[in-house]
């Protein structure tokens, strides 16, 4: 490296908050130790050159004073992380820092915690009840250090969920994870909007997934409606495609499993007229050899599939609608098939799961948050679902569950934090396009 020392050590020590943010993250006895040892020396060997003559008067203030610069920089960091377990936002949250979130919408920062970088999201970023993920196991959260509540695990993803009422305007999240604690700053806003219901169920967290999956394709809008508001028209043609294809194979019979959300009974509706059509009987699932449809959200369908997989229901292969792509519900082995309008291992949905877990590191990726990456980047699903069979390594030992935790029997790769769809497991289309009826065909 050439040139005069003030200019090298200036470009070394960028000012801003975000050089001192990763300061601040730094272990004891970290980064500040030998910056600080560095500056001293500098000085020590500024004013003994400068005794000596060896050093021109002209470049004697220029040099004291960026050694000078350094100490004080050090200093700064030093008073802003004196109690050592305060996490920061991250320094290299530079997409943040750039574009900063606009008041009342869904909030993505990454803070550091415990010597790690934690995801941390927060929807719908609006007064009220807001449902805060964060990416470590021992997560808890709240307004304040007294009101802090612990995190639990929920089928399909990897976060600790935690719900947190916020006030109108700015106020600050407090978390904990790792022995450590950090804030947040949050701005919801005063606009009045409706509450999305959903996030206080059991789809909550499917909810805030596809809010994440529009955050990191770039999008910074008010979230208004969660998934199992309503059945997409999308969805609804997948299904009957999927009646259709069991149909053509012959099925006179179908267990079916729903739940009473808005997309659930709309869902088992469509499932029955399009059995009808068909001739197809419509049961609840039990001991009967048949095909099983689920229709639930994530926690029913992780239910189901568990079921299945331990023989309390029997079932000629488990038929998902098309938004249960989640890691809780294909880890199980019960013969999973699903409709799809993508290809989950292809260039463009891999670009999508790197984004994620870039953004929320140990994330797992999910259909929903996939489908509103393509809404915001204007990209086009594929015109009709194939439909797609999952199966996953299988290796006698200590089970990981679908909710990480261990559990007696074998153990199935793909419960880890391996950015992937499924690790260790295959999701591979088994048909062409899927013939569609919709409810202007003929017939229908």
């Amino acid at each position: 490296m050439t040139g005069f020392i003030g200019t090298q050590v200036t470009a070394a020590l960028t000012p801003g908050r975000g050089h001192l943010a990763a300061l601040d993250g730094a272990a004891p006895g970290g980064s500040l130790v030998p910056i600080a040892v560095a500056s001293v020396i500098g000085v020590v060997a500024v004013l003994a050159m400068a005794r000596r003559n060896l050093l021109p008067r002209r470049y004697l203030a220029a040099s004291f004073t960026v050694f000078a610069v350094a100490l004080g920089l050090v200093a700064v960091a030093a008073l802003g992380s004196g109690d050592g377990d305060r996490g920061t936002l991250a320094a290299d949250d530079t997409t943040a820092a750039q574009d900063p979130t606009p008041p009342g919408t869904p909030v993505l920062r990454t803070l550091a915690l415990g010597g790690k970088q934690v995801g941390v999201l927060v929807v719908p970023g609006r007064p009220g009840l807001n449902l805060v993920a964060v990416g470590a196991e021992d997560a808890q959260a709240g307004t304040t250090a007294g009101t802090l509540r612990p995190g639990e695990r929920r089928p399909g993803s990897s976060q600790s969920w935690i719900p947190v009422v916020l006030p109108k305007g700015r106020s600050t999240l407090r978390i904990s994870a790792g022995g450590a604690a950090g804030e947040l700053p949050v701005d919801t806003g005063s606009g009045a909007q409706a509450p999305l219901a959903a996030l206080a169920t059991a789809d909550g967290p499917e909810c805030a997934e596809v809010a994440l999956g529009a955050l990191v394709a770039g999008e910074r809008a008010p979230l208004t409606a969660c998934p199992s508001d309503r059945l997409a028209e999308r969805d609804a043609t997948a299904l009957r495609a999927t009646v259709l294809f069991l149909a053509a194979r012959g099925t006179r019979s179908v267990g079916l499993v729903s739940d009473d959300s808005e997309r659930g009974r709309a869902a088992a509706a469509t499932v029955r007229a399009a059995a009808a059509r068909e001739g197809i009987d419509v049961t609840a699932p039990g001991r009967a050899t048949q095909p099983l449809i689920v229709t639930t959200g994530w926690p029913g369908a992780t239910e189901a599939t568990l079921a299945v997989e331990g023989g309390r229901t029997v079932a000629q292969g488990v038929y998902l609608a098309p938004w249960l792509l989640a890691r809780s519900v294909l880890t199980p082995s019960a013969g999973q098939l699903i409709p799809l309008r993508y290809t989950p291992r292809r260039a463009d949905a891999m670009a999508y799961v790197k984004a994620l877990t870039a953004r929320m590191p140990g994330a797992y990726p999910t259909g929903g948050g996939y489908e509103a990456w393509q809404r915001v980047r204007e990209e086009e699903p594929e015109p009709s679902p194939r439909l797609f069979a999952v199966s996953v390594a299988y290796v006698p030992g200590g089970m990981v569950a679908v909710d990480g935790e261990k559990r007696s029997g074998g153990h199935h790769h793909g419960g880890g934090e391996t950015a992937d769809w499924l690790p260790s497991g295959m999701i591979s289309p088994i048909s062409g396009p899927l013939k569609e009826r919709t409810n202007d065909d003929p017939g229908a």
